[in-house]
């Protein structure tokens, strides 16, 4: 009988795919499987859409064979693919760059380029977003996103190999496209929406516990108030990193946001200020800080189980 074995994760993947993302970025060409997946998930929707919970648990699971089949495709190229596989799966350092645009584009006083700029980080109406708005969003976006973008990859890598980083990656994604409370995805989108909260919650966890380890005593306990709220907002586990985020920088977040005209009450986190160009900044410098305390967590992880 044929026995199969996982692939032994490896620290050094893990630290070769933050170098690439910290020199390189994530790349946006043509060639990325993230944008194929992107257009192959498109056109899958088109072909199984129907308004159920069924027909969208069909879609999840038809969504996640890419996820499955890729790692194969690097694996005959050993660590060297590996390392380029994971790095495929992980967004941080382009996600600070896009933030600091913001923060340029608002320090010029030019609010039309920085809510055009703000697209490409949130899904959320742009089109009245004033300064303090505009640098709000962008924080969320910054919190939110380098759990999904960096810690949740890092640590399903520690956990399941390459697979558990590209179907994290695909959970997260599919909840983007579909996980929408309109009418078109509350069924729909129903399976996807829960299995991402329930992917994600690890990795909101620990990017909480990092956040706390790398504030003060201040922001420490701007945190605690922050998170007295946290549970208050639609998803948990944005809400999570958010308090975190907002505790650490010491800035008001939350609020009211619109998507396509429809108004989403979140929880205020009042521990500080509005934020502006200068939290913005501290927000992508925290962020890569706790991208890199993943990748410590999940390189230790991996040692401690070989």
């Amino acid at each position: 009988m044929v026995k199969f074995r996982r692939r032994r994760c490896s620290p050094m993947v893990v630290l070769g795919a933050m170098v690439l993302d910290e020199l390189v970025g994530d790349p946006t060409n043509r060639w990325h499987p993230v944008r194929w997946l992107g257009v192959g998930l498109s056109w899958l929707e088109g072909s199984v859409y129907s308004d159920s919970r069924s027909r969208g648990a069909v879609f999840f699971a038809l969504a996640l064979t890419p996820s499955l089949l890729l790692p194969t495709v690097f694996s005959p190229g050993g660590r060297l693919l590996e390392t380029v596989g994971l790095w495929f799966t992980i967004g941080g350092r382009s996600l600070t760059r896009e933030a600091e645009e913001v923060a340029r584009l608002l320090e010029l006083d030019d609010l039309a380029a920085a809510r055009c700029r703000l697209r490409h980080l949130v899904g959320r109406d742009v089109e009245d977003l004033g300064p303090e708005e505009i640098a709000r969003a962008t924080i969320e976006s910054v919190a939110e996103n380098t759990t999904d973008a960096v810690v949740g990859p890092l640590l399903w890598y520690a956990v399941g190999g390459l697979s558990g980083a590209m179907t994290f990656r695909s959970i997260n994604t599919l909840d983007a496209m579909v996980g929408h409370k309109t009418s078109r995805y509350q069924r729909f989108g129903f399976v996807s929406a829960k299995a991402d909260d329930l992917a994600a919650c690890p990795a909101s966890l620990l990017g909480l516990a990092l956040c706390w380890t790398l504030s003060n005593r201040e922001g420490r306990q701007r945190m605690v108030s922050a998170m007295a709220r946290s549970q208050l907002h639609p998803s948990l586990n944005a809400g999570l990193i958010e308090a975190a985020f907002a505790g650490v920088l010491g800035a008001e977040l939350g609020g009211v946001n619109c998507y396509h005209g429809i108004s989403v009450q979140t929880p205020r986190f009042e521990v500080g200020p509005q934020p502006g160009v200068g939290t913005i900044r501290h927000a992508s410098r925290l962020s890569r800080r706790v991208a890199w305390g993943s990748a410590l967590v999940a390189m230790l992880a991996i040692a401690a189980a070989d």
